[in-house]
């Protein structure tokens, strides 16, 4: 059983692309079932880095990083990357898969559990085999350092 099937959504919420994108990073970093508080602020330091969070504050980000807490606590992983996937716009699917391969690997290892959920996230995002290869390969040199 994978991390989408175990749970569906059923919340009716929507998130921004900002909240979807989180929702990914968070729903990567949960994939272990722990979410470590140096997991959290890395995944505030990476994404602030981002265009589409520019201008947001660190007090914007814990803000709907609580909200998306709660989500993930009731609807599961599955159900906080379903929400996110719905709310994602087709054009930034892949940004947000390397977002999530980049957070996986950052601690130098992938977890059988950060893996499976990648491969889901992979087939749940509409990213494509080339792409998902490519991408994965730019992480694995990006995350040697």
């Amino acid at each position: 059983m994978g991390f989408f099937s175990s749970k569906t959504a059923t919340s009716t919420d929507t998130f921004n692309k900002q909240e979807a994108m989180l929702a990914v990073a968070l729903a990567t970093s949960a994939a272990d079932g722990n979410i470590a508080e140096e997991e959290a602020k890395g995944i505030f330091a990476y994404l602030l880095q981002m265009r589409m969070f520019e201008g947001m504050t660190q007090k914007q980000l814990s803000d709907i990083f609580k909200k998306l807490g709660k989500i993930l606590q009731t609807e599961g992983v599955g159900g906080l990357v379903t929400i996110a996937k719905n709310s994602l716009p087709a054009e930034l699917r892949e940004t947000a898969f390397a977002c999530a391969v980049d957070i996986a690997m950052a601690d130098g290892s992938v977890e059988a559990s950060e893996q499976a959920l990648l491969e889901e996230l992979q087939k749940v995002l509409s990213v494509s085999d080339d792409i998902g290869k490519s991408i994965i390969q730019v992480m694995m040199i990006k995350n040697r350092a």
